[in-house]
């Protein structure tokens, strides 16, 4: 394949600037130099880099994916860099998925474009944005993205937002699915919940509890909102019987016992407990009760 055969790729406005592509031209970055080339590349000696934050990739899509690459070709190259402890190896900085791809359609050899003059530190960075910028990563690999942009390479949310052409208020929200527990957020993974769902979840303490629910009944997003602003207005009007030092006060005084209340409003259920100093007591106790 020549050079002036490959059509212009899309590689985002991140991507481009990270690897000096001002014109948004693949000429400029297939352009050679010492650190630089583009050859078709043997699909066995690839394979992912490690620092790839996406592992789920859709089997259909793929399939998809790879009868087009039977019909017209790989049409834009994959991004390489060698691998250094392996000769004739390599790892993938962009573009796993038409690797993937290429593996169900038979192809032997794959287009791609080697960069060696990246530190480990850039490579991670673009494969991040690259993989950002795609609309396939489920909710908590894009959340992870982010984070780790943030985390590790002192984006702000703004720098990430301009980056993946996503608004701070996206960012912001789907980072918080992580504060997730791990068994919600394995819901969302298998589509069994969506952020729509999960969202007014973050931060309860019923969280796990209502995700359950949730995937029992299948509720919609705007029943699980319905219910959530039920409760929340139950719970603002309701003072906890434990923390009623009336209450507590009043049968104190009619016992002449000792008296601690415990109640949960979420659940109805709760205890009175009486504490008795001595037989006399408990006897006085037990015969109250029978005469009820």
């Amino acid at each position: 394949m020549k050079d002036n055969k490959i059509k212009k790729p899309v590689l985002g406005r991140g991507l481009s600037s990270l690897l000096g592509d001002k014109t948004s031209n693949i000429q400029n970055i297939l352009k050679p130099d010492e650190n630089t080339q583009f050859k078709s590349i043997p699909i066995a000696q690839l394979s992912p880099g490690p620092w790839q934050v996406r592992s789920i990739f859709d089997n259909e899509d793929l399939t998809k994916l790879s009868k087009s690459i039977k019909e017209n070709g790989i049409i834009q190259p994959i991004v390489i860099t060698s691998d250094k402890e392996n000769k004739d190896k390599y790892f993938i900085i962009a573009g796993e998925r038409r690797w993937r791809a290429a593996q169900l359609a038979k192809v032997h050899e794959i287009p791609a474009i080697i960069k060696n003059n990246l530190s480990h530190s850039k490579l991670t960075e673009i494969s991040l944005l690259e993989n950002l910028q795609r609309t396939d990563l489920n909710p908590l690999e894009e959340a992870q993205g982010y984070k780790n942009l943030i985390d590790k390479y002192n984006y702000t949310q703004e720098k990430v937002g301009s980056s993946t052409g996503k608004s701070r208020s996206h960012i912001a929200n789907i980072i918080r699915l992580l504060s997730l527990p791990k068994k919600v957020q394995n819901f969302i993974i298998k589509g069994k919940l969506t952020v729509g769902h999960v969202r007014p979840l973050i931060g309860r303490q019923d969280c796990e509890s209502f995700a359950n629910l949730i995937v029992k009944n299948s509720l919609s997003v705007r029943q699980v909102e319905n219910k959530i602003n039920k409760i929340d207005k139950l719970n603002k009007n309701l003072k906890p019987f434990n923390e009623n030092e009336e209450l507590t006060k009043i049968l104190s005084d009619k016992t002449g016992l000792e008296v601690k209340i415990k109640f949960n409003p979420k659940s109805e259920r709760g205890s009175i407990t009486l504490f008795c100093k001595n037989l006399k007591q408990f006897d006085y106790v037990i015969e109250k009760i029978k005469s009820f």
